[in-house]
Order: C-alpha cells, then structure tokens, then sequence
C-alpha cells in the first residue's frame, strides 16, 4: 500500500478516528513512526476524548502489539491511561486484575524519557480497543497525575520513550512490559486532554 493509500482508507472506512501527524507526512502507522489517534466520543459517553497509539508488549519470551489509551472526562478530575493488549497472544493471566474482586492492583511503573518513574495502581477489564482491534482486548487502567499529563502535552516529550512495567500477580511471576514512542506530533493527544489539564 502506498503512504496516501493510509489516508483514503481511513477516510473512507474509519471516520470516527483523525489522525495527527506533521503536516505533508505520509501516514503509516508502525511502532516506529507513530501517530496520535483521536477518536470520536463514544455515543454513550459524548463528553469523553480519547487519544491513542501503538507500540509493544512482551512477557516472558512473547511479544505483540500494544495501545496506549489517554482519555478526558470534563467532570472527572483527573485523565486516564490505559494499556491495552491481547493477553492469549502473551500467554498472560489476566485473572488476578480482572474486575472489581480482582487480588492485585499492580503497581504499573511508568517511566517517560528520563524522568523519574512513577507507580499507578491498576484496574482491568475486557474491552472494545477502537478501529484497529485485532482479537480480544484486555486493558489496564490507571489514573494520570497532573503533572505527568502535562509532560505528554508538552514539546518535551515528542520521541521520548515511555515503558510500562506491571508488577507480576504473584512472587517470582514475570512483569508485562510496553514500550511506546511518544509521536513527534502531540497536537491529537493536547486535544484529547485539554479539559482535564485546565481544571487546577
């Protein structure tokens, strides 16, 4: 496919997503050279925005495609994060995150570029992931601090790397590592975000 064959499918086929990238860029969307997706509200939740893309996930000697999810709701205080994957492809148990009884909550660490990591505590659940969704989605959820959201949306953290490392369920369990590329253009993701980074 050539790089404008991206851009007249996803116009033709896939018109709830805009995608954000230089202007006069062809858009391929690859781990390598990633983009901002900013979704269209859902119609039960028309006030949430949502920004998303694409890196890495392995466990244990497997690896497989990953979303990074961001999202706002103007009445919540604080954004969300959240990584998403197809855990029978890692050959991961989801069971001990999974849903409201689930035994641990993490930490997730996230670590943006050379900044300090920080430690969230996660939810999970089964999940639709958006247009691109190949098999069945398990995601991670966490709440952003202020101060880190704000670094996403800035200048700073265009092509840094962000890792996510989930603490294993058990003792001696192996962590669920994703690694993702911050996209050279964050114009989708300060729109997805906005509301929640005005609220002090």
């Amino acid at each position: 496919m050539q790089p404008l064959g991206f851009t007249l499918l996803a116009a033709l086929f896939i018109p709830s997503l805009t995608v954000y990238a230089h202007a006069g860029d062809d858009v391929i969307i690859t781990p390598a050279h990633p983009v901002w997706l900013l979704e269209q509200p859902d119609v039960d939740s028309p006030m949430l925005t949502t920004a998303r893309t694409f890196g890495d996930s392995a466990y244990n000697d497997f690896h497989t495609r990953a979303s990074l999810e961001i999202s706002c709701h103007p009445q919540n205080p604080t954004a969300g994060l959240a990584l998403q994957i197809t855990p029978e492809t890692l050959g991961l148990d989801i069971e001990p995150f999974h849903g409201k009884d689930a035994s641990t909550n993490g930490p997730l660490r996230v670590t943006t570029g050379a900044r300090t990591a920080i430690e969230l505590s996660v939810s999970g659940v089964w999940t639709y992931a958006g247009s691109f969704q190949v098999g069945t989605v398990f995601a991670f959820s966490a709440q952003v601090p202020r101060d880190e959201l704000a670094y996403l949306a800035s200048d700073a953290s265009r092509g840094q790397t962000l890792e996510l490392w989930l603490a294993p369920a058990k003792a001696g369990g192996k962590p669920l590592t994703a690694t993702f590329t911050l996209p050279a253009n964050n114009d989708g993701l300060k729109k997805a975000i906005q509301p929640c980074l005005g609220r002090r």
